[in-house]
Parts: C-alpha cells; sequence; structure tokens
C-alpha cells in the first residue's frame, strides 16, 4: 500500500509526493521545508504516474509507471 501526501513550499508551490510509508514523506518534507496541505487515501492512476514524486529508497516501482508499448 502507497501513501500519498500533496505538500506546498514558501512559495505557495504544490507538489504531490508518494511513498511506501508516511515517514518517508515526513523525512522528505521536512528536509526539504515542505508544509503538508492533505493526504488522500485515493489518487487516480493517471495523476499519480505523471504528478507524483517517489520520496522512498530506491526506484519507482513499475506499477506506478505508464507502461509505453515497444516499438518494433
Amino acid at each position: 500500500m502507497f501513501s500519498y501526501a500533496i505538500t506546498k513550499d514558501k512559495d505557495n508551490e504544490k507538489s504531490y509526493l508518494v511513498s511506501n510509508c508516511i515517514e518517508d514523506i515526513d523525512q522528505y518534507c521536512k528536509d526539504n521545508d515542505l508544509e503538508i496541505i492533505a493526504r488522500p487515501e485515493y489518487v487516480e492512476p493517471a495523476m499519480l504516474a505523471h504528478h507524483f514524486i517517489w520520496v522512498s529508497e530506491g526506484k519507482k516501482p513499475a506499477i506506478l509507471e505508464i507502461s509505453r508499448p515497444y516499438r518494433y
């Protein structure tokens, strides 16, 4: 299960975060001076693939990527 957060910085610019756990998001916000304004329970897959930043350790899971057809 993934955790999501919508944050804003000092200039009120929004950023969207996704991770494996809430603690990773909290630490990322603390390190980058971001304020959490919402923690949605569900996010549309297209929104997640295009706009959310992966903040946990390792590479972004393939399930969060949009599959692209192979060019033959």
